[in-house]
């Protein structure tokens, strides 16, 4: 009797043993086909402007009595057009340097001869003299400034933003939840409203806390999905 509930507890921690490690090859397995990813956090302060406004190349007289040099009675070729925001003139003053550009040209330089408020339309008016290059009439422009830069509470890099086809953007989030294992790390898809984008970064609304891992782009993303973040 002895002999045989040896047996018996022997199968037993056999069996015990067996399932320790059939459950530690399968956690492995699993750790094997969860994607692994990479994060970036969110920053805050200034951000460079790519662009402070459009406008549109005319030619004529420019009779406007809020420009302060006083109106142009000959034909001349200017651009006119708005600042994208308001808050984008800070800093620029008329005879203020700026860039021009046009799509598939380089930029060429100009002189914002006058902002002015539109009170119909509430924007900022800019009217700039190219100073080189050529410019056909009815020619859409994009202006800068050299140092135009805004403040910020909250931008992330664009390598990090999706887009839906209806034009919503969205980012996704790496978030810690309780599962069976215990602790596990997910994928959440967020929506994003950007306010002001460069060639590198975007200005969100939304005010991320700074400790925010924000998940690099990768195809096998979705919104729920288990991930594990890349350790260096």
């Amino acid at each position: 009797m002895e002999k045989k509930n040896r047996i018996v507890y022997l199968l037993l921690v056999s069996f015990l043993v067996l399932m320790v490690i059939m459950t530690f090859v399968s956690r492995v397995m699993n750790e094997s086909h969860i994607p692994e990813v990479e994060t970036v956090s969110p920053a805050s302060g200034n951000l460079k402007l790519s662009a402070l406004g459009r406008g549109v190349v005319e030619s004529g007289q420019l009779l406007d009595a809020r420009i302060s040099e006083g109106v142009f009675t000959e034909d001349t070729l200017y651009v006119r057009g708005y600042f994208y925001d308001k808050a984008y003139m800070d800093g620029v003053s008329s005879g203020d340097e700026v860039w021009l550009s046009v799509k598939g040209g380089n930029p060429a330089r100009g002189i914002l001869v006058a902002k002015m408020y539109d009170y119909m339309e509430d924007v900022i008016e800019a009217v700039i003299f190219p100073q080189e290059g050529a410019y056909a009439v009815g020619q859409e422009v994009e202006f800068v400034h050299e140092e135009a830069r805004v403040r910020c509470s909250c931008h992330i890099p664009n390598e990090v933003i999706y887009q839906e086809e209806n034009g919503d953007t969205y980012i996704y989030v790496l978030k810690s939840r309780e599962g069976i294992a215990g602790n596990v790390t997910v994928a959440v898809k967020t929506l994003v409203h950007i306010v002001i984008q460069n060639e590198t970064r975007s200005a969100i609304a939304e005010e991320l806390e700074m400790s925010t891992k924000i998940i690099k782009k990768d195809e096998a993303l979705r919104d729920g999905i288990r991930v594990r973040e890349r350790e260096w």
